[in-house]
């Protein structure tokens, strides 16, 4: 076997030890010497140290059983390794290692008692591909660990990471020049742990997210430098804090979030995603204002004000005034409803919210004065036909009833501030009781209609907003 694979080195050819066929990973446990290669022989290849010149397409073996903990941490290889549909029983350390290239597509990584089947950590490579890898763990340290690594890119679609001790992928301050892939069918049991992480793209388009312990995707201060999708199939399964943590992520492109099948494993109906102090550049229209809304409101940790002022932010840049309006409104709302405001506080965002939809709606106010003004000129022409107005000394029959237009002029001068139509110097209450209930009743009009203008003009001027 070793002068097989010394021979395919040297021709750069594949050593596949499946014969061209479909390869089983259940059988890969079963698989006798006729499939076996040695770690140490791997290592020795890689680390140019056997009496053979490497092909320039490098090692590439297929369908190998590897004996032994492949150990290449620390080493600086000059050609890449293939090891596709191979059996890993005891894990491939690579910290600290760098390699032109990395493919370990649809092989198989098992786990000892403390190391990680997969140490990546500082691993430097400018490709790293994991398609439909199989990996199992029981380490709080990680199934595929990849802290402090830079790649050029990461592909792990169709994967299946799972550690039933820590994260199914420890990636944290990860550096990837272009993109992370978990798509079609990339399942994880255990956070997707990428805190502080610096990548060109994260696509989990498909992807199925689980931990029973805490967030499925942790995130915080992620730092995307075009866009990130978790949607077309997404899906997420977590507990507290929330089932996905971006929280001070800042993403320069969209961030594509579908949120349909993102649930908590506890079936509590607490937070699903934690975004506070997260940035985008845009939101793709097909996630409506009212869903984002709905998720803001409901299904954060907590009240906080950066999310809202962001989604606004998104809205203003595309011109959308209406949208901001809405926005900036509902934040009013989640402020009251969660903000820990004081009595008085709350109280006066409640009246001003009714009054002025919190300073974004003055016509709430001016729809007040007009209806103050109607309600002034039905209470004069009632009460004032019936013996509560009469002419004064002033008008050519003193004492007698005032006819209707004279009766709508005093109507709106109780309902209109500033404004007067002289009306009442000719027209005027009586001293009898329904002359003396509309004097009460007008003076409580014109304290309607006072302050229904200057809310007016406080909405209008911006003045409630401040407040």
């Amino acid at each position: 076997m070793e002068q097989r694979l010394l021979d395919a080195v040297r021709e750069g050819e594949v050593l596949d030890l499946t014969g061209g066929r479909r390869v089983d990973p259940a059988e890969m446990p079963s698989w006798g010497s006729s499939r076996t290669v040695s770690a140490a022989l791997i290592r020795d290849l890689v680390r140019g140290r056997r009496d053979v010149e490497m092909d320039p397409h490098g090692l590439r073996l297929r369908g190998a059983r590897i004996t032994g903990r492949l150990d290449l941490a620390n080493i600086a290889g000059e050609r890449r390794v293939e090891l596709v549909d191979c059996f890993l029983p005891d894990g491939l350390d690579l910290r600290d290692g760098r390699l032109p290239g990395l493919v370990l597509d649809r092989s198989r990584f098992g786990h000892s008692a403390q190391d990680p089947p997969v140490d990546a950590e500082r691993f430097t490579t400018s490709a790293m591909t994991m398609k439909g890898v199989v990996v199992n763990a029981r380490t709080p340290a990680g199934a595929v660990r990849l802290r402090g690594a830079h790649l050029g890119v990461l592909e792990c679609d169709g994967a299946r990471l799972e550690n039933t001790s820590g994260p199914a992928l420890q990636a944290d301050r990860l550096h990837v020049d272009h993109g992370v892939f978990l798509r079609a069918g990339f399942r994880a049991t255990g956070a997707v742990q990428l805190v502080d992480a610096h990548v060109g793209l994260l696509d989990c388009d498909g992807a199925w997210l689980e931990n029973p312990d805490g967030p499925a995707l942790y995130a915080d201060g992620l730092k995307v430098d075009r866009a990130v999708f978790l949607r077309a199939g997404f899906r997420a399964t977590g507990t507290e804090p929330a089932v996905i943590r971006l929280n001070g992520a800042s993403i320069e492109g969209s961030l594509w979030l579908d949120t349909s099948e993102v649930t908590r494993s506890d079936q509590a109906s607490g937070a699903l995603i934690d975004i506070a102090e997260t940035t985008y550049g845009d939101l793709p229209e097909q996630f409506g204002l009212s869903r984002w809304l709905e998720l803001l409101r409901a299904r954060t940790p907590g009240y906080a004000a950066q999310p809202y002022q962001q989604l606004a932010a998104v809205h203003r840049a595309a011109g959308h005034d209406a949208e901001v309006r809405d926005i900036l409104m509902a934040q009013r709302r989640d402020q009251i409803r969660r903000g820990g405001l004081r009595w008085h506080d709350r109280m006066w965002a409640r009246f001003t919210g009714l009054a002025l939809g919190f300073g974004y709606q003055p016509w709430r106010a001016l729809l007040l004065l007009f209806t103050v003004l109607a309600g002034s000129v039905v209470l004069a022409l009632v009460l004032g036909g019936q013996g509560g107005l009469a002419h004064t000394a002033r008008a050519s029959a003193p004492a007698t009833p005032c006819a209707v237009v004279e009766r709508i002029g005093v109507g709106l001068d109780l309902g209109l501030p500033l404004v007067k139509t002289g009306a009442r110097e000719l027209c005027a209450p009586t001293g009898t009781a329904t002359g003396q209930a509309l004097t009460v009743a007008g003076w409580a009009l014109q304290l309607a209609a006072w302050a229904s203008a200057t809310l007016f003009i406080a909405g209008f001027t911006g003045a409630v907003r401040k407040t």
